[in-house]
């Protein structure tokens, strides 16, 4: 049943029935329900008392005395210096908070429960809507936050004070808006229940509908419609249960309740939404933070777990110590484990301010270990002191820091207790008088002893380390407290004092626990600041075989060998392995100069095309330099490339490809560096193909976005020099346009040279309309329009060069031209033509010379072919084939020698006159093998 608060729901004869049996004498018409004579429905009944009602009831009208009005006076004088109270501003939040609390009006209510009940809404969303978004448990965390701070050293007192304040504040905070039903209502609210105690359900559903489409926020309708569908529909009767809970939420069972009701639904969000309820009723529940701690943990919302063990800690008081001093190291372990180590100081510095009865040598561990990670040495002497029976002797006082720090606390509790608004920090230290001495006794733990040591060498206070050191590694076993040892040597490596730490490192790598990767790293680090890199070479050597995957070490050990010149070593210890290894940059960039220092070029080539991988797009077969020969940025090249794998069915990333570490370096500049030096390299060795691949791949990088005109110049010289004309002709067409120089031309002739198409005829003629163009331009237009079969514009364009500068090759194309001519149907004067057409040929044949008759009788006897004088055409053939040819055709006979085509086109002509065995002849004489 879909619930819908616009209408009114119950049926007049229902109103009759319910009137009757209430028996009901008067109503009256203001916020009442009542039937008029027109049929209709007021909203509520309201129930009126006779005068016997009244007369019977043991009443004394002389106790009620008429009340007199307040008189308010105007206030004119104001005091402008004064400053509201703590408390002043407190009330004033509340106010605030009952305000905002009261901002929703009944019909936004009614849209959020209706939008709930549809489904539209999860209850986490209605109830933080219901609740004007307000996070309690983030304002009570911070209040409690706040608090602690003022509270650090008169814990018992300030600690009472705050709670009170703070569950004022917390109970305003969670008050709402009276939510209790009108007296008659409440009687309609009780014939809704009589009815379904009797079995009419569906009357009472329509009275309890009523009731919320008059008071929504009343909890008492929608408690009896999760009873009604409680059986038939249970997610209904939870829906009806949870906004029931949401409208009266001071009952923590009643969350508690509906919790597990959403767990064995599945639904743990909304368990977790109930639990969170069921701490706002209930905050110094324990057992409900932790059982909302295992179902955010289960829900992988990490930072809800411990936000909400950190609000448990600082709702927690000072009788509650065991559960302060359990859940602060909690926190603390975790944020030590994520490095956060502010945070682990606050969950530490809650067990000391709130319960320091409870403090143990565990407790003073960890809040050392933490003050250490954050630099706060003082401090962290400070609390040794206080805490163990280290003693300390400054300059010019004979009193032991203990001394001192009692006289101060109780210097400073006299204060506060005048003042106890102020607060300070009990552990906090001001002393910065000189340390003279110092007395740790041997019942200090070791951490405790190697914690102090490593804040009297972070203090500067060498020397007096240096005296308590040989008592601490010779009284101590290195097997058990080496990560202790660990500790010392790095702290005395950060003042330089390598070969102290050379004495606590030696018993480290020779022990069986602790001969590991980071012990042998940092005694080579020792040895290289004492300037022994042989020593050094080894221990790094150790490391690299411990810990193969340490590159830091692995890099440190290259540059040894470099320096002593061992390449192939250093070449053997930067190597990664693309397959297992996540791959780090720099160390292929130090391999890959390696590799070219020594000569092996075949590597090189490997690891620098390795490197680019790492931005670049690798190119998989040919016909995808079509996507990348184009003048356009490089997100349009990669997005061509990436549409036409697609229609491939491939995808634009390689699969199993290598993984690489996030590093800057090497820098973009070094980077080209060293792909200009692959490009020069691959030239000298004549790998044209390798040449062309790595040009065209840094086409695909947005690293060289800034070199794009020198990449794209480089893929035209590869093109060139691996006869690629058709890509080529792409690059170099860019280029004539943006630059007409001479080079330019040169290029675009090249490619022309050695293209295999005609798409240069179209870019020449529209080049013809520019006035910076060459004359030789004109010729490229003439062939374009012989191509193309407008032969007027090329014979123009021949005859008008043959004019300035007569040649063989001029001759020849307008004899072929006009023989076109002739040759087309519609033609006319088609004998002048022929007439004239040979007539260049001739011209053609006298300025080719001697040296070229061979190729004259072969063009010769292929005009006449064309236009069917067979008998010319045999005659010129045969010349072919009996003409000597000169020195030059003999020595390049497989290029230039025309006999065998003379021989395959005379056999062509037999066998159109059916003259087989000559046809056959010419073949086996001048073509068979």
């Amino acid at each position: 049943m879909e619930y819908d608060a616009s209408k009114p729901t119950i049926k007049m004869e229902m109103v009759k029935e319910i009137a009757m049996n209430m028996e009901l004498k008067k109503s009256t018409v203001d916020d009442s329900l009542v039937i008029n004579d027109n049929n209709t429905v007021a909203p509520v009944i309201i129930e009126e008392l006779d005068e016997n009602a009244i007369n019977s009831m043991d009443v004394d009208i002389n106790e009620f005395v008429e009340a007199k009005a307040l008189q308010i006076q105007e206030v004119k004088d104001v005091n402008p210096n004064y400053t509201p109270s703590p408390s002043c501003s407190s009330n004033k939040d509340v106010m605030d908070t009952e305000d905002q609390d009261m901002s929703l009006t009944a019909d936004e209510e009614d849209r959020l429960t209706k939008q709930f009940l549809n489904g539209e809404l999860t209850f986490s969303e209605y109830s933080s809507r219901m609740d004007q978004d307000i996070d309690v448990e983030t304002v009570e965390t911070d209040n409690s936050r706040k608090n602690i701070e003022m509270d650090r050293v008169i814990v018992q007192k300030s600690t009472e004070q705050k709670t009170s304040k703070t569950n004022n504040v917390q109970q305003v905070r969670q008050r709402k808006k009276r939510r209790i039903l009108p007296p008659v209502l409440q009687g309609l609210m009780g014939e809704a229940n009589l009815r379904f105690a009797k079995g009419e359900v569906d009357l009472a559903t329509t009275i309890c509908m009523e009731i919320i489409r008059q008071v929504p926020s009343a909890p008492e309708p929608f408690q009896t419609l999760a009873m009604i569908y409680e059986t038939d529909q249970p997610e209904k009767s939870l829906q009806f249960s949870l906004i029931a809970a949401h409208l009266s939420p001071k009952d923590a069972d009643q969350w508690i309740r509906l919790a597990n009701m959403s767990l064995d639904s599945g639904d743990i969000k909304q368990a977790i939404t109930c639990y969170s309820k069921a701490i706002q009723a209930s905050p110094k529940d324990i057992s409900l933070y932790e059982i909302r701690a295992q179902l955010q943990e289960q829900n992988g919302d990490k930072r809800a777990y411990l936000r909400g063990y950190t609000r448990l800690i600082h709702q927690l008081e000072a009788d509650d110590g065991e559960y302060i001093l359990k859940y602060a190291k909690i926190l603390a372990k975790y944020y030590m484990q994520e490095n956060n180590y502010e945070q682990a100081l606050e969950a530490m510095e809650t067990i000391f301010v709130k319960c320091p009865d409870f403090i143990t040598l565990e407790e003073v561990n960890i809040m050392t270990e933490v003050l250490i990670a954050l630099k706060q040495f003082n401090r962290c002497l400070d609390i040794l002191v206080k805490y163990t029976d280290i003693q300390i002797r400054y300059k010019d006082n004979k009193e032991t820091e203990r001394e001192k720090i009692n006289s101060v606390k109780s210097e400073e509790e006299e204060k506060l207790n005048n003042s106890k608004r102020k607060a300070m920090s009990p552990i906090k230290s001001q002393n910065t008088d000189e340390i003279v001495s110092c007395d740790v006794p041997d019942n200090v733990v070791v951490d405790l002893k190697a914690k102090f040591l490593i804040t009297l060498i972070e203090l500067g206070y060498i020397q007096i380390s240096d005296e308590l050191l040989p008592k601490f590694y010779t009284h101590e076993n290195p097997e058990i407290s080496g990560d202790l040892f660990l500790d010392l040597a790095e702290a005395l490596m950060d003042k330089k004092e390598f070969q102290r730490a050379l004495v606590l490192l030696n018993p480290l790598v020779e022990s069986t626990n602790f001969s590991l990767a980071a012990v042998w790293l940092r005694h080579a680090e020792c040895w290289i600041g004492c300037n022994d890199k042989d020593k050094a070479i080894k221990s790094y050597e150790i490391v690299r075989k411990l810990s193969p995957q340490h590159l830091g070490a692995r890099i440190a050990l290259a540059n040894l060998y470099r320096e002593a010149e061992c390449y192939d070593k250093a070449i053997e210890v930067l190597y990664q392995d693309p397959e297992t290894d996540t791959l780090d940059p720099d160390v292929i960039y130090q391999r890959t100069l390696l590799l070219y220092k020594v000569g092996r070029y075949e590597e090189y080539f490997s690891s620098g095309m390795l490197l680019l991988s790492r931005h670049c797009v690798n190119i998989r077969r040919r016909i995808e330099l079509n996507s990348l020969a184009r003048p356009t940025g490089v997100r349009q090249r990669i997005e061509s490339l990436k549409l036409r794998r697609l229609a491939s069915g491939e995808t634009l990333e390689d699969e199993n490809a290598p993984v690489f570490a996030a590093n800057t370096k090497p820098s973009e500049r070094t980077e080209f560096q060293l792909f200009l030096q692959m490009c020069k390299l691959a030239y000298k060795l004549k790998k044209f193909g390798f040449l062309q691949r790595i040009c065209f791949t840094t086409l695909t990088t947005n690293r060289f976005k800034k070199r794009n005109h020198h990449l794209m110049f480089l893929c035209l010289i590869s093109c060139i020099h691996n006869e690629d004309s058709f890509y080529g002709y792409n690059i170099v067409r860019d280029i004539v346009r943006v630059c007409q120089r001479s080079n330019s031309w040169n290029l675009l002739n090249i490619i022309i040279q050695r293209a295999q198409d005609l798409r240069h005829n179209r870019f020449i003629m529209r080049l013809l309309g520019r006035e910076d163009v060459f004359s030789y331009v004109h010729i490229m237009h003439a062939n374009n329009c012989l191509v193309s079969g407008t032969y007027k514009y090329a014979l123009n364009g021949y005859i008008s060069l043959f004019k300035v500068a007569p040649s063989a090759l001029l001759a020849l194309l307008i004899g072929v031209t006009q023989l076109q001519m002739a040759c087309q149907k519609m033609s006319a004067k088609k004998n002048q033509l022929v007439i004239q057409a040979f007539a260049f040929f001739k011209k053609y044949m006298q300025l080719r010379g001697k040296d070229g008759k061979q190729e004259t009788y072969y063009n010769m006897a292929r005009a006449f072919h064309q236009i069917g004088l067979l008998p010319s055409a045999i005659h010129f053939y045969k010349l072919v084939l009996e003409e000597d040819p000169g020195d030059l055709v003999k020595q390049h006979a497989n290029l230039l020698d025309l006999k065998r085509e003379a021989a395959f086109n005379l056999h062509l002509i037999y066998l159109q006159s059916e003259n087989h065995l000559l046809a056959r002849m010419y073949l086996e004489n001048y073509i068979t093998i």
